[in-house]
């Protein structure tokens, strides 16, 4: 019973380092095309960096819960 439950929580420690963070690398990635666009668009910095911070943190955090949902659902 005890070296059941030690695997268990071994195993689930391992497939928590698998897990990537997309939700931050959307932050990241979104802040600098906003800033792009920004720059384009609206001739102001902090207003495309804010609008594509936003935006890439929704995709981001969308593609962390479809992942999550995949892995649950292998297992």
């Amino acid at each position: 019973m005890r070296k059941q439950e030690t695997e268990s929580s071994s195993n689930k420690g391992r497939s928590s380092r698998k897990t990537a963070c997309y939700a931050g690398a959307g932050l990241a990635i979104g802040a600098a095309i906003g800033m792009m666009f920004g720059l384009m668009l609206f001739e102001n910095l902090a207003w495309g960096s804010g609008i594509g911070a936003g935006v890439g943190l929704v995709f981001g955090a969308a593609i962390d819960a479809q992942m999550r949902h995949r892995t649950d659902s292998d297992e």
